[in-house]
């Protein structure tokens, strides 16, 4: 017997007994949808944490105010003013891994344009912070070192904020106004989409941070050059540990903290942060892709169990085959190609399921999928493979009859 016989043996048996392939394959089909889905979901998740890091800019590090303590509780990171402008500058001097630190300043405020109004991030910054975050233009341009140090009111915006107020007019040339003050755009960001922590990093308004501190945000009066945060960018991701304990260093010098006093700032890495997602992530997957897989198991258990039926109710035509020469070996080949082709369909049919259902379902939920064919091939691989471990036995039952006792039962 030849290898197509034994495909052509199986297709007439499976559509013999349709309803009982049905059910045998069932298991397979639930099993390898949910493992599609569930790997979609997670590939999807990790590309969008890979954007997401992209998106913030390469080797950054957060230097960020101290908490305070109240009543023995210790506040969020910020509670105090305990960074200023020239800790950046002598960051940025003192430390030589460091290219690029950039002071920060920002708070919610309401901007208004006409009509229009929309609550956004003000952020006051130096041309550092674009260079550091990775910014592109979209229109116009950005503000420049002379116009921070004259306290221009002039605006860089982010995409969602000219959506916002301009709608589908052009946002250059055109006044923003908050509180009192009117700021002239004068550009218009390339789109970023959401951070790691879910904020839309298009919904903020940029202006120079001096112009910050005196018409929108204000300063405090405790300590005037006071920032909210210095956002610093490295050589390189290898030299960010070195640059952090120098940064921490200089700090504790400028800020005259000794001994075992705590530090007034935190420092943060914000790649670090983003790949602890994405671990987290992985985890996750790995966790679901185990219960996916049991299922699976089931399903060729399944198989197992509908092969072993087959056998027995087939005595009569394995005995036939037997007196007319078909050897041990054929029978063998004949079940197991039956029970390979089993799972296969049943695992083109999970594949289907699966692409459906990841499509509707984590769309609908506004969750991201990613597909690839390296998935599809490893589904149908895994459903074959399937087929030959759990046809194993049947097959081997099957080629192990006794010939003899088998004509005397037809």
């Amino acid at each position: 017997m030849r290898s197509f016989s034994y495909i052509y043996l199986a297709f007439r048996s499976v559509r013999v007994h349709i309803l009982r392939s049905i059910l045998a394959v069932t298991g397979i089909v639930i099993g390898i949808a949910a493992v599609l889905i569930v790997v979609a979901v997670a590939e999807g998740a990790r590309a969008e944490v890979s954007r997401q890091i992209t998106s913030l800019g390469s080797n950054l590090l957060l230097v960020q105010p101290g908490a305070q303590v109240a009543q023995g509780v210790r506040q969020q990171a910020g509670t105090i003013l305990s960074l200023t402008t020239g800790d950046a500058i002598a960051v940025a001097r003192e430390v030589p891994d460091v290219v690029i630190a950039a002071p920060f300043v920002g708070e919610q405020k309401t901007t208004i344009s006409g009509d229009l109004n929309w609550s956004t991030l003000v952020a006051g910054v130096t041309p550092f912070f674009f260079e550091a975050r990775g910014w592109r233009l979209a229109e116009g341009q950005l503000f420049n070192d002379d116009q921070v140090a004259s306290a221009a009111k002039i605006a860089v915006i982010g995409r969602t904020v000219a959506r916002e107020l301009f709608r589908d007019s052009d946002p250059l040339g055109r006044f923003v106004r908050i509180e009192r003050s009117s700021y002239l755009v004068i550009g218009t960001l390339a789109e970023k989409g959401q951070d790691f922590t879910g904020r839309d990093q298009d919904d903020v308004m940029f202006i120079p941070l001096s112009s910050a501190r005196i018409f929108a945000i204000g300063r405090s009066q405790a300590n005037p050059d006071a920032v909210h945060s210095i956002l610093v960018k490295t050589e390189s991701a290898q030299s960010m540990p070195a640059a952090e304990i120098a940064i921490a260093r200089v700090l504790r010098q400028r800020h005259k903290i000794v001994g075992r006093k705590a530090d007034d700032f935190r420092i943060q890495n914000l790649i670090q942060v983003a790949q602890m997602r994405d671990r987290a992530y992985r985890q996750f997957t790995l966790l679901v892709s185990t219960l996916a897989g049991i299922s699976l198991l089931v399903g060729g258990i399944g198989v197992m169990n509908i092969m072993l039926v087959s056998v027995t109710e087939r005595i009569n035509e394995i005995g036939i085959r037997l007196a007319f020469g078909a050897r041990p070996q054929d029978i063998r080949r004949q079940f197991l190609f039956e029970a390979v082709l089993l799972c296969t369909i049943g695992g083109l049919l999970g594949l289907a399921v699966g692409y459906a259902c990841a499509r509707v379902v984590p769309a609908a939920l506004g969750w991201p999928t990613e597909f690839n064919e390296r998935m599809a091939l490893i589904a149908i691989a895994c459903s074959s493979l399937i087929g030959i471990i759990f046809g194993l036995l049947p097959a081997q039952r099957a080629a192990r009859l006794d010939p003899a006792a088998l004509l005397r039962s037809v």
